[in-house]
């Protein structure tokens, strides 16, 4: 019986934080975005750090890096993704209550962190675990060969 492939964690894309959050953020910056483009999941946007999951959702742990991969494709080559649902809170965080798995397999992609680099180095304090890593690499040899970085897209 074949193993199965390792899951790639993703958690640490996405912060969790309580509903309860008044007033933390500013909210005026992000008065009127009438839709997020791939390039806003970038680190450096102003709109990623204010994603957040809800404490109470699951882990983004899920997914095998063949499942990511198919999912980024399909992202590009247009095919129908079902919606990712966000809800804005009062102090101006965008919560995520459907679709983390799907936001952040592309924020994977887009940042190069598929639980194994800046991202999630700082959620983890430094400590991933060797399986981690190689899920991680996995995952990344996949998408290089197969459809390429968010890098290659940048540049063409």
């Amino acid at each position: 019986m074949p193993k199965d492939s390792p899951k790639v964690s993703l958690d640490a894309l996405i912060p969790r934080e309580a509903f309860e959050l008044q007033g933390q953020q500013s909210k005026m910056i992000l008065n009127n975005i009438p839709m997020i483009q791939i390039r806003n999941l970038e680190q450096k946007d102003f709109f990623y750090p204010f994603l957040r999951k809800p404490d109470f959702q699951r882990e983004t742990n899920e997914w095998d890096a063949q499942k990511i991969c198919d999912f980024i494709e399909s992202f590009l080559n247009g095919d129908l993704i079902p919606a990712v649902i966000l809800w804005r809170s009062d102090s101006g965080y965008f919560f995520v209550i459907d679709g983390s798995h799907r936001l952040s397999a592309l924020i994977a992609w887009i940042n190069d962190d598929y639980g194994d680099k800046n991202i999630s180095n700082k959620f983890y304090d430094g400590y991933i675990t060797e399986e981690q890593k190689n899920a991680a690499q996995e995952v990344r040899k996949l998408i290089k060969d197969k459809i390429g970085s968010y890098q290659d897209y940048e540049l063409s």
